[in-house]
């Protein structure tokens, strides 16, 4: 058979069971007794079928089943003889036609068996009866054929993640717990194949954040060590294909980017982390993060995180001082003397926000930031407070004020 009659086969718009069975008339090996049992035998696989999927009495029903049953049976003998029209021809003779949709009704109940993701958990799957009844439906060969190869190469990762988890001492029972993304435990061990000291891991984000802040100081000749550093000798020679576009995967996106002098360390953790698996999804210790990713915010933060403390950080950025966690009562008055005299404009504190502070915070950091300036105006801007009564009440409840000592 030549190589390219599957893909023709798989092409081809007419179901693949009427163009076995013409072929099969035509050579002579299909008789007109085995048409004669395939037209008795059909009426009955068609009223089962409609019978499964809605109504054995409803003429749209039974239209329907008559597509099903057909399909099935052409799915079953492509795939059996990989568009081989004279083996197909064989197998209609050999075989009673609801042998044949059987045979293909097999086929899709195991795609649906296989993993429609490359999850290393449990995944959730609807009823293999709505399955069927969709795909039995399905005209064109090639869906199926795209598919299976699709959920073929899931298993493979999904097996391959578990491999590369237990050279990072994660049990299979973790990572179903976890329901991790299969390649990114193979990316991840990848990376620390290449980079990683001996028995190093990626138990959170600030040990990522040191390794990729490493990874940024390497020369030229020590990047090409280490990208030379992976043996597929030591790797199941099954994961060798994902292991190389993995790799490629690292060559062609992630190293660019770290390569990137003008990107800060916190962005590139921030855009890079989801690749990757990381043991603890969330930082633990902030403060040491911050440090490591974000050097101006905790110069100035000194890391302070209660929200009066970076309230009045913002507030002395837009008054254009030095910044600060804590503000005199007399410092306080003149900055509301400023504003009034020379505008309030929040934006810069949001731009600063969104330049200095950690991508983990920022969400949460602009969102407490408008809360402040919605209210801000109505006090910070009351030419009628001539006194700065309220404004000063209002910077005392959201702000660090430090009240001159009592004498």
């Amino acid at each position: 058979m030549p190589e390219n009659t599957f893909e023709i086969a798989l092409l081809d718009n007419r179901p693949y069971f009427e163009s076995a069975l013409r072929y099969g008339v035509q050579k002579a090996i299909i008789s007109t007794a085995k048409i004669a049992a395939i037209e008795a035998e059909a009426p009955k696989g068609m009223v089962q079928i409609a019978d499964a999927f809605g109504s054995k009495y409803l003429r749209p029903e039974i239209e329907a089943a008559r597509k099903r049953i057909v399909n099935l049976a052409s799915l079953y003998l492509i795939e059996t003889t990989k568009g081989d029209l004279e083996l197909a021809a064989k197998l209609i003779r050999d075989n009673t036609f609801l042998t044949l949709s059987r045979g293909g009704s097999g086929l899709l109940k195991a795609l649906f068996a296989m993993p429609e993701y490359a999850l290393l958990g449990h995944e959730a799957k609807g009823k293999v009866e709505d399955f069927l009844e969709a795909w039995s439906l399905k005209e064109k060969p090639i869906e199926y054929r795209n598919t299976l190869e699709h959920r073929q190469m899931n298993a493979l990762e999904i097996e391959a993640g578990y491999w590369f988890g237990e050279e990072l001492g994660l049990s299979a029972s973790y990572l179903k717990e976890e329901d991790v993304e299969a390649v990114s435990v193979v990316r991840t061990a990848l990376l620390l194949q290449m980079f990683g000291k001996p028995e190093a891991t990626l138990q959170n984000q600030v040990e990522f954040a040191s390794l990729i802040d490493a990874i940024r100081a390497y020369t030229a000749a020590k990047l090409k060590k280490a990208l030379s550093a992976i043996d597929l000798a030591d790797i199941p020679e099954k994961f060798h294909a994902i292991v190389e576009r993995v790799l490629g995967e690292i060559k062609s996106h992630d190293l660019p980017r770290l390569q990137d002098k003008s990107a800060s360390l916190d962005k590139l953790v921030y855009e890079l982390k989801d690749r990757y698996y990381l043991r603890d999804h969330e930082v633990e210790d902030t403060s040491e993060y911050d440090a490591l990713v974000s050097k101006e915010w905790t110069k100035l933060t000194k890391g302070k995180t209660d929200i009066d403390s970076l309230l009045t950080l913002f507030v002395c950025i837009v008054g254009g001082i030095t910044p600060k966690t804590t503000l005199p009562e007399k410092t306080a008055k003149s900055l509301v003397k400023k504003f009034r005299d020379e505008g309030f404009n929040p934006e810069l504190a949001t731009d600063w926000i969104k330049t200095a502070a950690p991508h983990e915070k920022q969400e949460g950091l602009l969102e407490d930031w408008n809360n402040f300036v919605e209210e801000a105006g109505n006090y910070l801007m009351d030419d009628w407070d001539t006194n700065y009564t309220g404004a000063m009440r209002f910077l005392d409840a959201n702000c660090h004020i430090q009240k001159p000592a009592k004498k």
